[in-house]
């Protein structure tokens, strides 16, 4: 099944892109525009609105572990043509920019 991989690799996507990225956590105009840098920089195209998605998987993940990532990562297929590097990245850079404090709750 496709999102039992991806729910395997995303944990190495988000510390991956922890390293990555020192974003701050608050929603704000200067981090969307971050965030939209950063996933276009990684060539993702996530729909007509990315930064919601985004806010909605990190209410997906809850207090993280494998249930809040498979949440999370069923959530971003659903809503982009995304393929699973795709959702991965996106979902690592999400993490880091919108809830970095769940990404310690999914290893």
């Amino acid at each position: 099944m496709r999102t039992r991989t991806i729910s395997g690799t995303v944990a190495a996507a988000l510390l991956g892109a922890a390293t990555a990225l020192a974003a701050p956590a608050a929603a704000d105009e200067q981090t969307d525009q971050q965030f939209l840098t950063v996933i276009a920089e990684h060539g993702v195209q996530a729909g007509d609105d990315p930064v919601g998605l985004a806010q909605t998987m990190c209410r997906k993940l809850g207090n993280g572990g494998k249930k809040g990532v498979q949440a999370a990562l069923t959530y971003i297929q659903d809503n982009t043509d995304l393929d699973s590097e795709g959702i991965t990245t996106f979902a690592g850079i999400a993490a880091q920019v919108y809830c970095p404090d769940k990404v310690k709750n999914t290893e």
